[in-house]
């Protein structure tokens, strides 16, 4: 029994890294947020930097992911405006 457990634990250590993973871990927005707050000489907000900075973050990220699991979408669904479903 005692085998059993620790072979689990063994295979759950071998799990691929995959690019995307490691790409977002060493991304630091707060360097992003700097350099877009100095490109627009300061005439935006840090709050508005660093969300500026997090969305494209969060694009990059969602196209190495689409990417490595080779989904491709169309342009219509990943823009898509979502709807309030009422479930009344």
């Amino acid at each position: 029994m005692s085998t059993n457990y620790l072979k689990l634990i063994s295979n759950n250590t071998k799990r691929k890294e995959r690019y995307s993973d490691n790409w977002l871990i060493k991304i630091n927005p707060l360097a992003i947020a700097e350099y877009i707050q100095r490109k627009e000489e300061y005439r935006i907000s840090w709050r508005a930097a660093r969300a500026i900075a997090n969305a494209k973050i969060s694009c990059v990220y969602r196209d190495l992911v689409l990417e490595e699991e080779n989904i491709n979408l169309s342009e219509e669904i990943i823009n898509a405006d979502f709807e309030e479903i009422d479930e009344s």
